[in-house]
């Protein structure tokens, strides 16, 4: 198998433990007492597309199999892999959750290349029963072998962090609060005056010079913004074409442009952190990470339930557009739509 996110290294991973270890990457944070199911596409089991639902009592299981088999078909899956976490007390030989991986692999139009159970020190197969391989007792997870090694190095490199919990995840994206939203908030009026008495053209040019020289030094890490800088791009975000000048940024510095736009929407107050917010989404969602997408997506829309971008940026999700398709068909638009972003091999401030 072969795991990767977009624009991130390949790491080819053979053993199962390995395999495992690279499941918190792809969703961003630890998972516990969870059913993660991922899609494996080609001849080189590639992990494209990953699900993850909070464990359900047993009598939902036919339930649950029937969703998650319409989704793993719309994901156009070869194979299936189905990882169980769960650290539910079991007798040996007899795993927690069975019928549920069961009620999978007779709903599944797919194969279920492996099953596992994973706790915090070990893992089974539900699907071999070869003490060679797979003893009664499990597999010890080992955190040194080459594979999780590799795995961790890549998503390091790619700047990948996990995060020791969904609710972590989601805190990641909330606004400041007491009296750093106070002087957030003095800063966010400030910048509205500048736009008001600069007016709306030079406003915009001084916002994208800002955003260009922002890019730039979070290339290099570690970086900070000051409040009056958070500000200005909370306000100029709210000028269409600032806002689409960053998407496309997006696509060729999207690890800049990710940091920096998480730096953003931390600082940004609501009402006028929805397009921050739905920037963060998009950096995010094209570099495959769901749980920051819909984080993000829910407090722009919560903030502006009537913002459109974030209202499209929901539907592909809903749709399951994956982030590779989203990439391409975003590249297209640019192509036709965006002449300046064909000159810009990395943003720079305008001339």
């Amino acid at each position: 198998m072969s795991s990767s996110a977009d624009g991130a290294a390949v790491v080819k991973l053979s053993e199962l433990g390995d395999i495992v270890a690279a499941v918190p990457f792809m969703l961003g944070f630890q998972p516990a007492e969870s059913l993660v199911v991922v899609s494996l596409s080609g001849r080189r089991e590639r992990l494209t597309f990953t699900l993850r639902l909070d464990l359900e009592p047993p009598e939902l299981d036919e339930q649950v199999a029937s969703m998650l088999a319409e989704r793993m078909a719309y994901a156009k899956a070869d194979q299936v892999l189905v990882v169980v976490y769960t650290e539910a007390a079991h007798p040996l030989g007899d795993l927690p959750r069975r019928a549920l991986v069961e009620e999978l692999e007779r709903a599944f139009p797919m194969p279920v290349r492996d099953a596992v159970l994973v706790t915090a020190e070990r893992l089974w197969s539900y699907l071999c029963d070869d003490p060679r391989c797979c003893p009664p007792e499990g597999r010890r997870r080992d955190p040194d072998s080459p594979g999780t090694v590799a795995v961790a190095a890549a998503n390091a490199l790619h700047g990948t962090a996990v995060l020791p919990s969904r609710e972590a995840v989601v805190a990641s994206v909330a606004p400041v609060s007491g009296i750093t939203a106070v002087s957030m908030r003095q800063a966010i009026d400030r910048a509205w005056a500048t736009r008001d008495s600069d007016g709306p053209a030079a406003f915009r040019r001084s916002v994208l010079t800002l955003a260009a020289e922002l890019s730039d030094r979070y290339a290099e890490p570690p970086s900070r913004l000051t409040d009056d800088d958070a500000a200005t791009l909370t306000v100029g975000l709210h000028d269409v074409r600032v806002r689409d000048e960053l998407m496309c940024w997006c696509l060729d510095r999207g690890d800049a442009m990710r940091s920096l736009l998480g730096d953003v929407v931390r600082r940004a107050q609501p009402p006028y952190d929805a397009p921050a917010c739905t920037l963060l989404a998009w950096v995010s969602y094209l570099q495959g990470d769901g749980v920051v997408t819909v984080s993000a997506l829910d407090r722009a829309r919560s903030s502006d339930p009537s913002y459109r971008l974030a209202a499209l940026l929901g539907q592909a999700l809903e749709s399951q557009l994956t982030p590779t398709r989203l990439r391409e068909l975003a590249r297209d638009l640019v192509e036709q739509s965006v002449p300046s972003a064909k000159r810009r091999g990395r943003p720079r401030a305008p001339r």
